[in-house]
């Protein structure tokens, strides 16, 4: 306990424990990232269970210090395992050598290159499988806490090495491990939570990740990059991006209410639409085209979706009121649903929106519960009298409706996760998925009027 005693152990502990934190950003911005793709009531204890996890991985490498510390001696050259031929061919030294540091350290820095740029990939374009639909790629809370362990064993390689070079005294190294482990535990939350509000700081983090993949690949390489370089590139992006957060937030302190009513002629318009316009295609599956998002959404325009999304149960009752019961079993295509199926469908669709809307709105990017519609489609109650489901649609829009033109300009772009497909939705958009929906799902059951003449 005399260590303790001594000003020296204590400038040094502070020292090493500010150098490990330094050194732990670009951990801290991984795991943010990995634990985001959780469901929000697991984020928090992949984050911690893996650093705690990691913390006993990095006392364990302090206890074999020496054994670390043999990392560093040579295990091979280039001249030991290619010919001749190819090292003049690439331009490669012979007597280059390469140790356990070198190649823990380069297949890190790769790893994080690939991670990171598959990530970027799939925040621009998603997954899709092979026949071209979207991939189901759910992360799990065990595959995301061995993710942020092997990477904490990848970055505890510069955090060991740096404890050995200050100080040499096994305690103090892992109480700076631990205190260390401890702020990222506490500062890992915070960070997670404001990647996830603002998309544009999770691919910065990204780009983030592959420069020091990348530095990490040279450092195997023996090409020293200074460290500092590298902070102050991300110190500097950082703070033009949180520049441009606080540009656009004060652009948008009034918010916007959607509670403005609509006219008459607004609701008539809308319900009672002319045949010139609406567009029908020859594609009996979308007769009138595939949803398409747009890049942005005016007020005028959300109000005008919330339009149709309101007076979408009286147009469907309209349209199948006089229709027959074998009319209402006639299937709107070949191998589609009937009638009735679809109207029954539009009530299990829309009560999900529903549900969906309330999730995005009282907690922090949900991953929802998605559901297999057409197992729902074939259940006894979609066999049941269609007025069933237009009574539900109606009571259920008047609720569902009667929050969204409440909304602000900030809770729509609120958002949730959909599981098949780990995209990010926001309310806004889903406002525009939901409008289109219930007008493509009326375009079946009037194209199919249309054709047979009813």
């Amino acid at each position: 306990m005399e260590l303790f005693l001594k000003a020296d152990t204590w400038l040094a502990l502070l020292t090493l424990c500010f150098l490990e934190i330094v050194l732990g950003i670009d951990n801290i911005i991984f795991i943010s990232i990995v634990s985001n793709k959780l469901p929000e009531e697991f984020r928090q204890k992949a984050r911690n269970t893996g650093l705690f996890l990691a913390m006993f991985v990095r006392i364990g490498f302090l206890l074999g210090i020496t054994w670390i510390i043999g990392f560093k001696e040579p295990l091979f050259a280039v001249s030991d395992v290619l010919p001749d031929m190819l090292i003049k061919f690439f331009g490669f030294h012979g007597d280059h050598t390469f140790s356990g540091r070198d190649l823990i350290l380069g297949f890190g820095g790769l790893f994080l290159i690939a991670k990171s740029t598959m990530e970027i990939n799939h925040e621009m374009e998603g997954e899709e499988d092979e026949k071209g639909g979207k991939k189901s790629s759910v992360p799990t809370l065990t595959g995301t806490i061995i993710q942020i362990i092997l990477l904490d064993i990848i970055f505890s390689f510069d955090s060991i090495l740096t404890a050995i070079g200050i100080v040499d005294q096994v305690i103090i190294m892992i109480l700076a491990v631990i205190v260390s482990i401890g702020v990222m535990m506490f500062f890992s939350g915070a960070i997670s939570r404001f990647i996830q509000q603002h998309p544009s700081m999770e691919v910065l983090a990204l780009g983030f990740l592959i420069l020091i993949g990348f530095m990490l690949f040279l450092e195997a390489l023996e090409y020293a990059v200074p460290k500092g370089y590298i902070y102050f590139a991300v110190a500097f992006s950082l703070l033009i991006e949180l520049t441009n957060i606080r540009v656009v937030k004060k652009r948008k302190t009034e918010p916007v209410k959607l509670h403005k009513p609509f006219s008459d002629e607004d609701l008539l318009a809308i319900e009672n639409p002319t045949e010139e316009q609406i567009n029908y295609s020859n594609d009996l599956s979308y007769p009138i085209g595939k949803f398409q998002a747009k890049d942005s959404y005016t007020e005028e325009d959300i109000l005008k979706l919330i339009g149709r999304i309101e007076t979408l149960p009286a147009r469907l009752e309209d349209v199948v009121d006089d229709l027959n019961i074998e009319q209402q079993d006639t299937p709107y295509r070949d191998g589609g649903w009937t009638v009735r199926q679809v109207v029954h469908h539009l009530a299990d669709s829309h009560m999900n929106a529903y549900i969906r809307t309330k999730w995005a709105l009282t907690e922090n990017t949900p991953m929802i519960k998605a559901y297999n519609q057409k197992n729902w489609a074939e259940t006894p109650d979609a066999k049941m009298p269609v007025t069933n489901s237009l009574t539900l649609l109606q009571s259920l829009h008047k609720k569902w409706v009667g929050i969204l033109k409440e909304l602000k300009t900030e809770e729509l772009s609120k958002e949730y996760i959909h599981p098949d497909t780990n995209k990010h939705v926001k309310i806004r958009e889903m406002i525009d998925n939901y409008a289109w929906h219930g007008d493509h799902h009326l375009a079946h059951i009037k194209s199919l009027k249309r054709r047979m003449e009813w």
